[in-house]
């Protein structure tokens, strides 16, 4: 992103406090944070347009501490002094140069800049998270970081994040990033599952500004009606999941149920989900094979006293997730 001052107005010039001519382009690039950075500290924060501050100079009670907006080329417009560039630099730094400033009208001036709102350095957090949407860096954040910040994983996420990151910032460092098609972006999976347990905490990367952060939702199978523990079960690794092995998870069936009445409903692209017939009866007793499920699949063990659930009634309670647990 470049940001260059604007054209002097009134007779005002703008301060140039990062050392460089005021008449000459200046390049605003969003910094990472330094090693020494501590998580959500804003000491290091790097400052960007947008971002809104508010400026007390020490012993000039006549200036009032209003809030102050960074413009997009990077200055802001600040009593006395006028036009300062602001953008790219870290507070301490503002403050060093607005005492400067500040010099040219008091003896000893003491500059206090506090960020009252952060807006310079968003992320875009989609998918399976429980509050997706925009968040704003304040300081270094990682992965999980962040991915707290937008509220966290649904029960229903997957093993994976997907990340998008401008190619002008670097590419992601991870094994496997590549560039898309356009060339413009740098794009990586990351298996946020690994980095949760431990086995991956390299893939906790640091997140940076204008990163977009995708979780999809999981890959998963439903074993619902006459069973211990009716719900969504995640395929990890495994491509399909057998039924004995579908309802070993769910704690096998209770009393009521009618074993050689159950049937997988399959969603194969069409209007209505394909019916199967699944004896697990038979199935349980080798009589018969046992039927490899797959992503999406619903396992329905029905009661043999009650009244069948229908087909919507299965799709519905799994889309709105009423009473649907889902296992890892």
């Amino acid at each position: 992103m470049l940001l260059v001052p604007a054209p002097a107005q009134s007779g005002r010039a703008t301060t140039d406090v990062s050392g460089a001519s005021a008449n000459s382009p200046a390049t605003y690039v969003p910094t990472s944070i330094g090693p020494n950075a501590v998580a959500g500290d804003t000491t290091n924060y790097i400052l960007g347009p947008e971002d809104q501050i508010t400026v007390h100079v020490f012993a000039a009670e006549d200036i009032p501490d209003r809030p102050a907006q960074i413009a997009n080329d990077g200055s802001v417009n600040l009593p006395m002094v006028g036009q300062v560039q602001a953008a790219g630099l870290t507070i301490e730094q503002l403050q060093a140069a607005l005492v400067t400033a500040y010099k040219k009208y008091f003896k000893d001036p003491q500059v206090t800049v506090q960020v009252i709102d952060f807006r310079s350095q968003p992320v875009s957090v989609a998918g399976n998270v429980n509050t997706p949407g925009v968040v704003q860096l304040r300081g270094n954040r990682s992965l999980m970081e962040v991915i707290g910040m937008a509220g966290g994983l649904k029960a229903d996420a997957g093993d994976s994040a997907l990340i998008t990151r401008y190619l002008s910032e670097g590419p992601i460092p991870v094994a496997g990033a590549f560039a898309d098609p356009t060339g413009k972006y740098s794009v990586a999976h990351i298996d946020i599952r690994a980095v949760m347990s431990g086995k991956d905490p390299q893939g906790n990367i640091p997140i940076k500004p204008h990163d977009v952060i995708t979780i999809p939702r999981a890959r998963m199978i439903y074993v619902l009606g006459n069973v211990t523990k009716p719900g969504g079960y995640v395929l990890t690794d495994n491509e399909t999941m057998s039924i004995t092995q579908a309802i070993a998870l769910a704690g096998g069936w209770d009393h009521t149920a009618a074993l050689k009445d159950a049937r997988v409903l399959r969603a194969d692209g069409g209007a209505e989900r394909e019916q199967i017939p699944a004896n697990v009866k038979k199935i349980m007793e080798n009589k018969a094979p046992d039927l490899q499920l797959r992503a999406d699949d619903i396992l329905y063990i029905p009661n043999s006293i009650g009244k069948a659930v229908g087909v919507r009634g299965l799709e519905t309670a799994i889309a709105v997730g009423s009473g649907i647990a889902i296992f890892h």
